[in-house]
């Protein structure tokens, strides 16, 4: 409303700035006559007519004025012609063209300036027969331009909890994965070897009691030379072992384990030799079990380690069936029937102790509770203790085992 009220107050003041209004010849006429009287003469009758003529004069002097206010309301009330239509002001539209075109690349305005282009030439070649587009050779080349790119945003940083469970199953266990500190574990075992061995030899050299016969008899043995056969049993071991975790998935093991050793030589020979050796082993060893997988509840494991023995008891005992008249040197048949015992026990024992490393895997299964099921399957290497005696240690060092038992977890 203000600017339409301006608008209509220059629309005035431009068209009446220079506007004077034509007086009609009779008001001049009238208004030279009023001023051209003299005054009339101090009377009644001269008083009477200066009243009269007194009443005409502003009765003319209204009229002019009621005139002129008719001119200035016909002048403001009058259409305006085609001239004044044509002054009106005239909504004019600009276009604005940008001179700079403006890009926002993460909140940040890159103003890069217009380029103006030149127009290309077409010209038509020899043999050609469509226009071939020549640039402008003062148009420089275009270099391409590397554009900012957007950064990417970032998530916002959430942290999570992650929970630390003992088990995960079915899964590997690495190294790097949180998990608990395994507690004690108290396990029995029964451990049997799976390779025995045996040797065949002529004469007496394969006997126990080779040293403790007499010389005459093991000659007798060389001189029939009769194949004697030594056999070294599967070697028999329980156990107590208690372990304890030093970190997760891993625990170290020790503890007592008892080992049996027989052997037996038997000859075809005619004294009727047969001989049996035994020896009662105690060992500690030491493992490092790593756990590698969880199926369940079920554990895998793998085990390293090593265990020195030492031997608490040992003997021999030497039996022969010898029949005189089974000998056909008589001279040797009575000094071995005379002299030779037909029966020999005795103690022995290892002077050295026997020293061996073994690996193996194994397996846990929990059977009530804590309770578990577990079996290892492995294989042990023995060093040569130098001992007097042989054993299978000492005549197969190499061995494979088989151990099953019942472990608890505290």
């Amino acid at each position: 409303m203000i600017e339409d009220k301006d608008k209509i107050k220059d629309l005035f003041s431009s068209k009446l700035k220079d506007f004077e209004p034509e007086v009609p010849a009779s008001v001049w006429g009238g208004l030279d006559q009023l001023l051209s009287q003299q005054p009339a003469p101090a009377d009644a009758s001269s008083a009477s007519s200066s009243s009269s003529s007194s009443g005409s004069v502003i009765k003319t002097v209204l009229i002019a004025i009621g005139v002129a206010a008719a001119i200035v309301v016909a002048l403001l009330l009058m259409p305006e012609s085609e001239d004044i239509s044509d002054e009106r002001p005239v909504a004019v539209v600009e276009e604005v063209v940008p001179d700079v075109v403006e890009k926002r690349i993460d909140t940040t305005a890159v103003i890069i300036p217009a380029k103006e282009h030149k127009p290309t030439m077409a010209q038509v070649r020899k043999g050609e027969k469509e226009p071939v587009i020549v640039p402008d050779k003062d148009e420089p080349k275009k270099e391409p331009t590397s554009e900012p790119k957007p950064r990417p945003q970032k998530e916002p940083f959430v942290e999570k909890e992650e929970k630390v469970t003992k088990r995960t199953y079915g899964k590997m266990l690495l190294p790097e994965e949180k998990a608990e500190v395994d507690g004690f574990s108290l396990s029995t075992s029964g451990n049997a070897g799976l390779l025995a061995y045996s040797e065949s030899q002529n004469g007496s050299g394969l006997l126990f009691s080779r040293e403790v016969r007499s010389a005459a008899f093991n000659s007798a043995l060389d001189k029939e030379n009769k194949e004697s056969k030594l056999q070294h049993r599967l070697p028999v071991s329980l156990g107590v072992r208690v372990s304890k975790g030093i970190a997760p998935n891993l625990s170290l093991e020790t503890g007592v384990v008892y080992t049996y050793l027989s052997s037996k030589v038997s000859s075809e020979s005619a004294y009727g030799i047969e001989e049996n050796q035994n020896f009662h082993y105690l060992g500690v060893p030491l493992s490092l079990n790593y756990k590698f997988y969880e199926l369940g509840k079920t554990k895998f494991y793998l085990s390293v380690g090593a265990m020195v023995q030492k031997d608490i008891k040992g003997r021999y005992e030497s039996k022969m069936a010898m029949s005189k008249a089974d000998i056909k040197d008589d001279i040797i048949a009575n000094i071995l029937y005379y002299k030779e015992p037909y029966y020999i026990k005795e103690s022995i024992k290892q002077s050295n102790p026997q020293f061996s490393v073994n690996a193996s895997v194994g397996v846990a299964y929990p059977i009530y509770k804590k309770l578990y099921l577990y079996g290892t399957i492995g294989g042990a290497y023995y060093f040569d203790a130098g001992n007097k005696y042989h054993t299978i240690y000492s005549d197969r060092k190499t061995q494979l085992d088989l151990n099953l038992g019942i472990k608890f977890d505290f």
